[in-house]
């Protein structure tokens, strides 16, 4: 008698080990050569953050073309001034790598960012930041639907 294992034909797999919260914040990406761009976030977490852009500023990051070439070695920085904090302490300043870029239109782009490190104990802003909006974030995920 053969004995036969029957897996399922798809298994959602979820590399995402903490909650997105939906949220528009002003970001500024640094790139390893000094170039400064200013994108918008989509989202945030504990280990990174989604961006929106246009094929003008995904160029930018990568000439040869976001979605054609590996991002793994592309390093930048991104700088998060967010509101109703502490004025002398409300900039998130973190080494970032791309972990995703998606095509969504013609000309827009969606990239996702790991955070790597962070600069001048900023992770602990992002933390409270996060802390702070939980029931803002709730709101606004309740309210979307």
């Amino acid at each position: 008698m053969l004995d036969v294992m029957v897996f399922p034909k798809s298994i959602a797999y979820e590399r995402r080990c903490t909650h997105r919260y939906r949220i528009k914040l002003p970001v500024e990406l640094i790139l390893e050569g000094g170039t400064v761009l200013p994108v918008e976030s989509v989202d945030i977490s504990n280990k990174g953050l989604q961006f929106s852009c246009d094929s003008w500023v995904a160029d930018e990051i990568e000439p040869r073309g976001i979605q054609n070439h590996p991002l793994d070695q592309i390093r930048l920085k991104a700088v998060i001034d967010f509101p109703d904090m502490d004025k002398y302490s409300s900039k998130l300043y973190a080494r970032c790598r791309i972990v995703t870029a998606r095509r969504v239109s013609q000309d827009d782009y969606l990239i996702g960012l790991e955070f790597v490190d962070f600069e001048n104990g900023s992770e602990r802003l992002l933390e409270k930041f996060i802390r702070q909006n939980k029931e803002k974030f709730r709101d606004r995920l309740s309210t979307a639907d």
